[in-house]
């Protein structure tokens, strides 16, 4: 973890507590040049190649194309690249940091905020006046101009009507009235940051426009709801039933009485004080991959074979896409221990392993052969965990 004292060149020299205590959530901020020493990973015509690759999640946004706004969808094609207008066109491309490792070292400078909140990184090239439209996001995202410029124009969210143009595939607004006070033109290096639900509408002023969007985890509350219920149902337990004592309230024998909505809104409160459980499922959830289908766990035969390499000194690597954290456990049952995460699966492992798995979350690279498995029981079992569920891959076999 960051230290939050400390003031940050990604913040233009802030501190990151007088960033989450002064607009982390609350209002933008623009950083003049809080990107330095970052040599760009990729030019416009390798992020059209990435757009081609089946696994890679990619759209193109021409503003006028067959239809207003038109969105097509990846992969492309050469033809498609091809046969775009000279203007006003933006490509998007998905989670770049998961499959270049640059991205991945961009997207760690804002771990002055919790890790397990960052989602990932998206890119987006555009030709001069490229736009997606005028839009809101419902998640924090620091908006980063690491080439060209870009020209930002942001609304609060009592600025501005949630309506949109109707007939097209994205959800712009249909209504954009500029606030002077937050139009900005960014050069490369400046960086954007943008509470949920203020609307931007970015254009960019020239051919060069590359933006890298760090983008943070925001499960609705409907989808924490619907979580928390499964979890609380994986375990059945038939005799725990609706049982609201008679109540002197009820005016008749069809009155559903406030007695009784307080009986039950009791009992709901029960089943939820359960933080163990919380954190359990907000664990699960968090540290989910965006792509699991790419991130399988390793079988018992692979994972043998990357354990005995990592203790005969084979480097391995904690992948920009490996999702890990943690949390202490509450309940006297498991009083010393804490919950391990990865890539939606946990561990149960001692306390005193906190800096371990610290550590594994701050470093890249790896090299476990000093490393005494003996010193405690559970070490081994979370070195196994974190390497059958990815958070940590062998060198040897990702250049392969």
């Amino acid at each position: 973890m960051t230290d939050l004292n400390t003031p940050l060149t990604i913040l233009g020299g802030m501190t990151g507590q007088h960033f989450i205590d002064e607009y982390w959530q609350k209002k933008p901020l623009l950083i003049r040049g809080g990107l330095v020493n970052f040599t760009l990973p990729l030019e416009a015509d390798e992020l059209a190649g990435m757009a081609m690759e089946e696994e890679i999640e990619s759209r193109i946004v021409i503003e006028n194309g067959l239809i207003p706004w038109e969105m097509r969808q990846g992969p492309f094609g050469e033809d498609t690249f091809a046969t775009l207008p000279e203007k006003e066109w933006t490509l998007l491309v998905q989670a770049v940091d998961h499959w270049v490792p640059e991205v991945q070292t961009l997207k760690e400078q804002f771990e002055f905020l919790p890790s397990w909140r960052l989602d990932d990184v998206m890119v987006s090239y555009a030709t001069e006046g490229g736009s997606v439209g005028p839009h809101y996001d419902q998640y924090d995202v620091f908006l980063v101009q690491v080439s060209g410029k870009r020209r930002w124009q942001v609304l609060a969210p009592h600025e501005y009507q949630d309506s949109a143009i109707p007939n097209i595939k994205l959800h712009i607004l249909d209504n954009f009235p500029v606030n002077p006070d937050m139009d900005w033109e960014l050069e490369a290096g400046d960086i954007l940051y943008l509470p949920p639900n203020f609307a931007h509408n970015g254009r960019a002023l020239d051919d060069d426009c590359m933006t890298y969007s760090v983008g943070f985890r925001a499960p609705s509350m409907q989808d924490v709801l619907t979580g928390i219920r499964d979890k609380l149902c994986e375990t059945d337990n038939v005799k725990d039933r609706f049982a609201a004592p008679e109540t002197a309230g009820r005016q008749h024998s069809a009155h559903i009485s406030q007695d009784d909505i307080q009986y039950l809104q009791t009992q709901l409160a029960r089943l939820i004080n359960q933080p163990d459980l919380l954190a359990e499922w907000l664990g699960e959830t968090m540290s989910e991959s965006k792509y699991p289908e790419y991130l399988e766990p390793l079988n018992q035969k692979e994972l043998n074979a990357a354990f005995n390499s990592a203790t005969q000194g084979q480097t391995f690597l904690r992948p920009g896409d490996a999702r890990i954290c943690y949390y202490i456990q509450q309940n006297a049952a498991d009083k010393g221990k804490i919950r391990v995460f990865c890539n939606g699966e946990h561990l149960l492992v001692d306390e005193t392993l906190t800096g371990f798995v610290e550590a594994v979350c701050h470093q890249v690279e790896f090299d476990f052969s000093g490393l005494d498995l003996t010193q405690h029981a559970d070490l081994e079992p979370l070195v196994r965990f974190l390497i059958r569920q990815q958070g940590l891959i062998e060198l040897a076999a990702a250049e392969e």
